[in-house]
């Protein structure tokens, strides 16, 4: 207890003395001191500047260097934008190439798929184009050196052509000896031949001209033979000794007459018999009877044949453009055909025009006979 109230007078008297101190120090204020106070006031001051510089100065320094470092990245930032963009470009590029790639080959694809439906050989050009085309080339080649080679065998192989004297005797031996493979056994009973030959009567048959045979073979030559048999002896030369006479002359223009009479049968027979014969051309090696060519084209429309079947199978398949096609095929083989049975009708004319004219010459003798007749009768009754 006691001690607490000294304690409390002892702070009393403290405050007491500090007050009556300031109120002392208020009472009486010193003068300033520059003389110390100023160098102090300065060297805290310049170390204050110094302190702000120095600070100024690695600020700046932190500032530019963090410039730069932000300016490397920006740049850096700004190159990997740079790249990706061309990345992505390139990208972008790449693949839009490729779209367009694949859709060009995509186009491309069905292109070829269009043709080839379209086109191709195998739904678009109708049954086995580059067969028929060989097979059509053929008939129109042998079908041209046929034409060629009618009127060289017209000559050639006819002892009594048209415009040929021969020797009748030579002539009537030759064709006897053409005639050896066709002897019939009446004509070796009767002396003709020595022996029947392998066909007999081969020669004086009209079928034996549509009967197919290749050149060369024992056919064939009968073939010539029975030609050689319808038109006859041939004529005899008439001897340099005669020289133009009026029997020379006579003779030479009753040959004409019959040559040219003769002449359309004669052409028209060897026709027949180069339509089934397989000969040589001018143009083309040897081949099957033209008329083989012909029969095997309609055998493969007309059914009854194992093409007829393929064709069959093959023209189910066959795009629109593919039928077309073969019914043109169809078509230029019924205009051959028609053009071939043209020249035949042709021919028959030229046969009927021969024949009227040969009526014709027959009605001239007898008119020219008459004539002479009656001039006879009339000098008769002039002398009586």
């Amino acid at each position: 207890m006691k001690s607490k109230e000294a304690r409390r007078w002892k702070v009393a008297l403290g405050v007491s003395l500090v007050t009556t101190s300031l109120a002392s120090y208020a009472y009486y204020c010193p003068d300033y001191q520059d003389s110390w106070v100023l160098p102090q006031f300065f060297n805290a001051t310049s170390v204050l500047n110094a302190a702000v510089k120095a600070v100024d100065t690695a600020l700046s320094a932190q500032l530019l260097y963090e410039s730069e470092r932000l300016t490397a990245a920006i740049a850096i930032l700004t190159k990997q934008k740079a790249v990706a963009g061309n990345q992505i470009g390139d990208s972008s590029r790449t693949a839009a190439q490729q779209v367009a790639t694949g859709l060009k080959i995509h186009a491309e694809i069905e292109r070829l798929k269009k043709a080839r439906l379209e086109f191709g050989g195998d739904f678009g050009q109708g049954y086995e184009p580059c067969l028929v085309e060989a097979k059509r080339q053929a008939i129109t080649s042998r079908d041209a050196d046929m034409d060629a080679a009618r009127r060289d065998r017209v000559t050639s192989e006819v002892t009594a052509a048209p415009g040929r004297y021969v020797d009748p005797i030579k002539g009537r031996r030759d064709q006897i000896e053409a005639n050896k493979d066709s002897c019939t056994a009446d004509q070796v009973a009767s002396g003709l031949c020595q022996t029947e030959g392998t066909m007999p009567g081969a020669s004086l048959n009209i079928a034996t001209l549509f009967e197919p045979a290749m050149e060369g073979e024992p056919l064939y030559k009968a073939k010539v033979a029975f030609i050689d048999n319808m038109v006859g002896p041939p004529n005899g030369m008439v001897p340099k000794a005669a020289g133009k006479t009026p029997a020379t002359e006579a003779y030479s223009l009753a040959k004409a007459r019959k040559d040219a009479v003769a002449s359309p049968a004669i052409v028209s027979l060897k026709e027949i018999q180069l339509d089934y014969s397989g000969v040589s051309g001018a143009h083309t090696d040897m081949d099957i009877p033209l008329a083989m060519h012909f029969r095997n084209e309609v055998a493969r429309y007309s059914g009854n044949s194992p093409e007829y079947d393929a064709w069959a199978k093959k023209m189910a398949g066959q795009k629109d453009r593919g039928v077309l096609v073969e019914l043109l095929k169809i078509k230029a083989l019924d205009l051959v055909i028609q053009a071939k049975q043209y020249r035949q009708y042709e021919r028959m004319e030229a046969q009927l025009a021969a024949l009227v004219a040969l009526n014709t010459a027959a009605l001239q003798e007898s008119s020219d006979n008459a004539a002479s007749l009656a001039a006879k009768q009339n000098a008769m009754e002039a002398i009586k």
